[in-house]
């Protein structure tokens, strides 16, 4: 590093405010950038699922398939004592299996969503009772796959469960780039009604 002095020889010294500072690391984000994080990893998917459950509903209201979205399930602490029936204290349990399940053509459709702001998917996105059941829809003769949008390209991919199962199997993947889903998947078609032309992309992954 090239040090800078004074005139008469003195080191010039550095405000800390001139140092270059990662702030992709948490422990240098500011109270803010903190907060932004927070409330996008909180707020991640919620507009992409709705689309894929509006795009589901579109389906069903033309009579081509039945999928639905798996109610994330809840565990009671409090029930009012006033007001029978009432739940005064309760929250959100993690999801055991995945988003969505249906059925189409007379197959059992079952598949996961989701999100990501960068250009990777890591593993552990993926948590492991999700691949454990969707290697067992597999077995079990059914439909089973993962739909992910990657944000900042704009790009929503479906990718047969079996290819992401058998590469962590074969290779313990830390992570899948888009460059995978581009290769292996089959890009979803945005629309208005459906938002998501999702039936069209499991012909074109699933094809007789």
């Amino acid at each position: 590093m090239k040090v800078v002095r004074y005139p008469d020889g003195r080191e010039m010294e550095k405000s800390k405010s001139s140092e270059r500072v990662d702030h992709r690391k948490s422990e240098n984000k500011t109270e803010a950038e903190r907060i932004r994080d927070s409330y996008i990893k909180s707020n991640m998917g919620m507009g992409f699922e709705s689309d894929i459950s509006k795009s589901c509903d579109y389906y069903r209201l033309e009579g081509i398939a039945e999928i639905y979205k798996r109610p994330t399930p809840i565990k009671v602490v409090k029930m009012s004592k006033e007001k029978p029936g009432m739940i005064q204290e309760a929250y959100f349990e993690q999801k055991s299996t995945t988003d969505y399940v249906g059925i189409y053509k007379g197959k059992y459709i079952d598949f996961e969503c989701k999100e990501t702001i960068h250009d990777t998917v890591p593993y552990h996105m993926i948590r492991e009772q999700q691949y454990r059941h969707l290697e067992n829809i597999i077995k079990l003769g059914g439909i089973g796959f993962f739909l992910v949008s990657f944000k900042t390209a704009g790009e929503v991919y479906l990718l047969r469960a079996e290819i992401i199962l058998n590469e962590v199997k074969e290779k313990g993947h830390p992570g899948f780039k888009r460059s995978f889903f581009q290769e292996h998947g089959v890009l979803v078609k945005r629309g208005y009604n459906p938002p998501y032309y999702l039936i069209e992309a499991i012909d074109q992954a699933y094809p007789e």
